[in-house]
């Protein structure tokens, strides 16, 4: 076990010069030959705690136990963790593994159809649903599928008949798309791929278009997308769902787009951080000719600040999210080390924490379970964990 604590007193500049919160009253006493007297009575109400500003944590690094089976961490697998993290599911090639994650151990593996009314179609990602069926986010027919193969929903979406009137290509409409298992609603991010503006939809479980709304303070975003003649980089734009609201981020900063489908609301928040850049401020070259100067314009891409996406912690009631930005390079212009920091928020989605962490790398793919943050470790091959346990 690795066992990691520190002060954060000398790192954390966060809330400098606290605002004050002035109740100033004031007492005028007329004397009888007119003269004025006054007397003030001053009371300060700091403002909002930081409650990461003496945070400290340890680390534990768990292994699984496979048994005679094997994960493939070769290119094409995706994970996901059930929403309560309880189990941890490892699919490839149309095999998905469950894992106990209270035991540490493989309890299960099964294959979905390749073909036939039972099959997930041509996806490589998936996601755990609460009652422990599975969400594919298929380009044509998103599905869900049952831990028994049984497909129960899915989606025919006529892509050309949902982008109608919105200058978007039709097969974007299976971009980012997640599920609201409550609503049967499918969320979606399409996209016009030549002035790279993004979208939000919302197609209702009868396959209808309920809502399209262009995503404008996202814009600035384009500023960053490098492109050369053989590859491109650019920002990433995140699509989640906690507590009913849907969360819409993107990498280029903290604000976030909150829709509530209970009051078919969309709106626009940004966070006032104080020790985490708000976001990114420098600039790039949008295309480059060769290798070397794709290589120079994506270390300042990657030096700038980027933001991760939402966790939800069930313990705690608060969101928490991570931002990073590069500080030295590989000889092909990729991050090695970085700063990171963590942000917390209440369940309101205010800010209340931001730290920096004596840490280089990024948690991978990390999620909570029991106010715990797990985070995706490969061991020789074998699948692991890091688990940090806070104090704050």
């Amino acid at each position: 076990m690795w066992t990691m604590s520190w002060d954060l007193r000398y790192s954390l500049l966060i809330f400098r010069e606290m605002r004050k919160l002035l109740s100033i009253s004031v007492l005028a006493l007329l004397t009888a030959c007119g003269e004025k007297h006054k007397s003030e009575e001053v009371s300060i109400v700091e403002g909002p705690k930081n409650i990461l500003e003496n945070m400290t944590y340890t680390i534990d690094t768990v292994l699984v136990d496979t048994g005679d089976d094997i994960l493939d961490f070769s290119l094409g697998y995706s994970t996901s963790p059930m929403p309560d993290g309880r189990f941890f599911y490892f699919y490839k090639n149309l095999k998905m593994q469950k894992i106990d994650l209270d035991q540490l151990n493989l309890v299960d593996s099964f294959s979905l159809k390749k073909d036939g009314p039972n099959s997930p179609g041509h996806t490589f990602s998936f996601y755990a649903l609460s009652d422990g069926n599975f969400f594919f986010p298929t380009f044509h027919r998103p599905s869900i599928i049952t831990s028994q193969g049984m497909k129960i929903k899915s989606w025919n979406l006529d892509q050309e008949e949902l982008v109608e009137g919105f200058p978007i290509e039709p097969f974007s409409m299976g971009n980012r798309v997640i599920l609201d298992p409550k609503r049967l609603n499918l969320y979606s991010l399409p996209m016009n791929i030549e002035t790279r503006d993004h979208y939000f939809a919302v197609i209702d479980s009868l396959e209808n278009r309920k809502k399209m709304v262009e995503l404008t303070e996202f814009k600035r975003a384009n500023k960053y997308l490098i492109r050369s003649d053989a590859e491109q980089k650019g920002e990433f734009l995140h699509l989640q769902q906690f507590n009913e609201l849907v969360l819409i981020s993107c990498t280029v900063g903290n604000g976030t787009y909150i829709y509530n489908p209970s009051l078919d609301s969309l709106f626009y928040r940004e966070f006032p951080h104080e020790l985490v850049p708000l976001g990114k401020t420098g600039a790039v070259k949008n295309k480059v000719g060769s290798r070397a100067e794709f290589e120079e314009e994506l270390k300042k891409l990657n030096h700038d600040i980027s933001y991760c996406s939402f966790l939800w912690d069930e313990k705690s009631q608060r969101y928490f999210r991570f931002a990073s930005r590069a500080v030295t390079f590989d000889t092909e212009g990729w991050a090695k080390a970085f700063e990171v920091y963590f942000i917390a928020y209440s369940k309101e989605l205010e800010l209340i924490g931001e730290a920096l962490l004596p840490i280089s790398t990024r948690p991978i793919n990390p999620f909570f379970k029991n106010g715990k943050l797990w985070s995706y470790v490969n061991v020789d091959d074998e699948l692991g964990f890091a688990v940090f346990t806070f104090d704050f």
